[in-house]
């Protein structure tokens, strides 16, 4: 994960790259989920929703604002 970060980032405005940040969280939960065989619950889908998408709409607007 680190290697592929590295190597797009140098591609991405910083505040495209700060806000992408944001979803580690979304992405560890779903690691364990995934691989440690944890609930997924209507809690997390909410959470993870709501996450994701105030990421796009920060990313939609930045690049509106270019």
């Amino acid at each position: 994960g680190y290697a592929l970060w590295y190597a797009i980032l140098p591609r991405l405005a910083s505040s495209t790259a700060a806000v992408a940040q944001l979803s580690v969280p979304v992405l560890a939960a779903l690691g364990g989920i995934a691989l440690l065989d944890e609930a997924l619950t209507l809690r997390f889908v909410i959470a993870a929703l709501v996450v994701l998408g105030g990421i796009g709409l920060a990313v939609a607007t930045a690049r509106r604002l270019r």
